[in-house]
């Protein structure tokens, strides 16, 4: 069965505790009950998006998941 998606206030906050917090990925997927992987993916697609912390205040839900999951491109 497939997962549901993250919501963007959990991905913020999982930004926001490896980052500003200095929380490992294994501590931050302990805090949600989840692997460390699903972490490692979301920390590093905000990384090479270019955010960092504390993002950027007009970056609302629908632009961070854009930023972290942008459409594929048609080939």
């Amino acid at each position: 069965m497939p997962r549901g998606r993250v919501a963007m206030r959990k991905i913020r906050e999982t930004l926001r505790l490896v980052w500003l917090c200095g929380q490992s990925r294994r501590e931050t997927a302990g805090t949600w009950g989840v692997g460390k992987t699903p972490v490692d993916t979301k920390v590093n697609r905000a990384a090479a998006a270019g955010l960092s912390w504390p993002l950027p205040s007009d970056l609302d839900d629908e632009a961070l998941e854009l930023r972290l999951s942008p459409p594929a491109v048609a080939r």
